[in-house]
């Protein structure tokens, strides 16, 4: 199978318009993008340099990789540079149709999709309402929770576009990515957002002391703000919990700990009472190499627009101010 079509989409173009660009008749190309025919060294070569790739990229064997820890199951795949990420999917939440299915090393497709995709790491629930935006703009988001220094790694090693992160100030998440990632990679400050302590019922903070904590994983920027309450209040109770700040929302409203650093959102939305005690700025990183692609350059014009400040506006805890990016 090649990527003439996906290439074509990824740009933008129309079957019509690569065939005026390469001079190749547009049944040759349809043809082509079918596996129906194989084309002339010629014809692999004019349509190689009109996607701006080469001859091995569009038609050589490609390199899968399944995402980390997937060893067999339905996927989804996208795209990262060169290589095609394999993702498992969820039957009960997935969006889309699983594209395959992938066992000992080896991929069976059933319906490979050609939509522009792109990957998010982080842990802001504001992507998911996104992602149904740019849908309904022809392009494919996937949102993977996590928290910010795995979303960082995942960034690092290739596995996705972008990632989330809030470790503090707007100077301090830079800091952090510069140091992380090298060159080569831009940020942008997206909106800052109140972290705090959510419960289910009212505590002082004299009781809180000796409550049961439930705390997120180290790498997050929850796990930062409960760290450093934790010296403060010398707090020895605690658990963590994995899964993002709904996750610690829910375990408290189900009674599984008294108290935990989340979101105002998350707080709010399941019924528990909110004490702010942070505002982080949220920074979205990337490759600076993806602003060549046209369809990514959407999404992140869609971040910047109107349109994402009006979402944000109806969502507590987020305050969206002036627009800042940093090339690392």
């Amino acid at each position: 199978m090649n990527r003439v079509k996906e290439l074509r989409q990824s740009l933008g173009l129309s079957q019509e318009e690569l065939s005026k660009i390469t001079n190749i008749p547009r049944t040759t190309i349809s043809a082509i993008e079918s596996g129906k025919a194989t084309p002339s060294v010629d014809y692999a070569l004019r349509l190689a340099k009109a996607l701006r790739c080469t001859v091995e990229e569009l038609f050589g064997e490609e390199e899968f990789v399944p995402f980390l820890g997937f060893k067999e199951g339905l996927f989804v795949s996208y795209q990262v540079g060169e290589r095609r990420v394999l993702f498992p999917i969820n039957l009960s939440e997935a969006e889309d149709c699983p594209e395959g299915y992938f066992k000992e090393g080896k991929v069976e497709w059933f319906n490979r999709q050609t939509l522009p995709t792109y990957t998010f790491a982080g842990c802001d629930p504001s992507f998911k309402l996104l992602s149904k935006a740019l849908r309904e703009e022809g392009i494919r988001l996937l949102v993977i929770n996590l928290p910010s220094m795995k979303a960082l790694e995942l960034l690092k090693d290739g596995f996705v576009h972008m990632a989330g992160v809030h470790m503090g100030s707007f100077e301090e998440n830079i800091r952090l990515a510069r140091s992380f990632l090298g060159k080569r990679y831009k940020s942008v400050k997206l909106f800052s957002w109140e972290e705090g302590i959510a419960v289910r019922e009212k505590y002082s903070l004299q009781e809180l002391k000796g409550k049961l904590w439930l705390a997120r994983e180290e790498g997050s920027g929850a796990r930062k703000v409960f760290e450093e309450l934790r010296k403060d209040m010398a707090i020895e109770n605690f658990r963590v919990v994995s899964g993002g700040h709904e996750k610690i929302a829910f375990s408290l409203m189900e009674g599984f700990g008294d108290a935990g650093i989340t979101t105002k959102a998350y707080a709010l939305e399941y019924g528990l009472s909110f004490l702010g005690v942070k505002w982080e700025d949220y920074c979205l990183c990337y490759r600076e190499d993806l602003e060549e692609d046209r369809n990514f350059l959407r999404v992140v014009d869609f971040l910047k627009s109107k349109r994402h400040t009006r979402l944000l506006s109806y969502l507590p805890g987020y305050e969206k101010k002036s627009l800042e990016e940093v090339l690392l």
